[in-house]
């Protein structure tokens, strides 16, 4: 068959940044019960200061509509340990902070160690050139 320039790369590396997605996925529904969205949230949060975060950042972050993100952070919440709290914002009583428990911060912690390792496994040098003969096929160079 014959390969059409720009969609053939692109969907080559759309295919290998979904296995790649799909194995974390898996190891971390495996190994900790949670989703890589919710990964996501809890290494938002993770990287602030204070290991909180207004709602909306979160939302603009991790890229969900509100009412998605509303059900993640309550499964987040969910169980004898939760993972994450919710407070009212002193500035802004409308906003919803949400804050790392310490289990968070310990889950967050070694899912990220996991991440690392997995991430390891993975050829960055294919991605590298996926990357280049995409934009290349797009006239980014």
């Amino acid at each position: 068959m014959e390969r059409v320039s720009g969609i053939d790369e692109w969907m080559e590396s759309t295919e290998y940044f979904h296995y790649i997605e799909q194995m974390i996925e898996r190891n971390f529904k495996q190994q900790y019960g949670l989703s890589l969205r919710e990964f996501c949230v809890l290494y938002n949060l993770y990287k602030q200061p204070e290991k909180r975060c207004k709602i909306n950042d979160l939302i603009q972050s991790v890229r969900l509509s509100q009412s998605a993100m509303s059900r993640l952070v309550n499964r987040l919440e969910r169980g004898e340990t939760p993972y994450v709290c919710r407070n009212e914002c002193a500035q802004d009583q409308r906003a919803t902070i949400i804050c790392l428990t310490d289990k968070g911060i310990e889950v967050a912690e070694r899912m990220m160690q996991q991440y690392r390792k997995l991430l390891d496994k993975v050829d960055f040098n294919n991605i590298d050139m996926l990357l280049t003969a995409t934009k290349a096929s797009l006239g980014k160079e």
